[in-house]
């Protein structure tokens, strides 16, 4: 049986570098898979992906990407392809996960990788939530590729909630920008 993952990169606390580890967290809590695909939270892992890529014969890697286009733009990339790209790495886990993309395949078995990679428009603020031109047709888009992807190689899926990017983003973090989930201390009577 095939080993498949879907590996969400980013810090989640700098806005929409937190993309790739938010739609790994949408699908877990909307979706089901078959056969099984393992959604993996990486953050920014960094050279700990290597582990995955040779582990794994699939990888749907999602990450931003530092290129010259507009914010909200997502792109289909093979290692191939972003390896050309030198504009690309502009934060250290950029850097790393390029890294890894090269150094892979000199070392051993290197998954069958696709990369989608998302422009971002605000990488410095920290706040956990995406910018508005990343929350609504971007992060749909890239569901709905990372689903193309997976009937590419023969992943049945199927639908089973309809959680918001807020709302799971709220469950697993306790923020979405600047809106807390949790109560004020003291007002448990109220």
């Amino acid at each position: 049986m095939k080993k498949i993952g879907v590996v969400g990169v980013g810090n989640i606390l700098f806005k929409d570098e937190g993309i790739g580890v938010f739609t790994v967290k949408y699908l877990e809590e909307n979706y089901t898979f078959e056969p099984e695909v393992d959604l993996i939270d990486a953050g920014t892992l960094g050279f700990g992906l290597m582990k995955y890529l040779h582990e794994y014969d699939h990888i749907i890697l999602i990450d931003t990407i530092s290129v010259n286009d507009k914010p909200g733009s997502v792109y289909r990339l093979t290692p191939e392809q972003l390896s050309g790209l030198a504009s690309y790495h502009q934060t250290a886990h950029e850097v790393e996960v390029l890294q890894m993309i090269e150094l892979t395949p000199l070392t051993g078995k290197m998954a069958d990788t696709v990369v989608i990679g998302v422009v971002p428009e605000d990488i410095n603020s920290s706040e956990i939530g995406l910018t508005k031109n990343l929350e609504d047709v971007p992060f749909k888009t890239v569901i709905g590729q990372v689903l193309k992807e997976l009937d590419r190689i023969g992943v049945k899926y199927r639908k089973t909630n309809s959680l918001t990017l807020k709302d799971v983003v709220m469950k697993h973090f306790g923020s979405y920008n600047g809106e807390l989930s949790g109560k004020r201390i003291g007002d448990e009577n109220s």
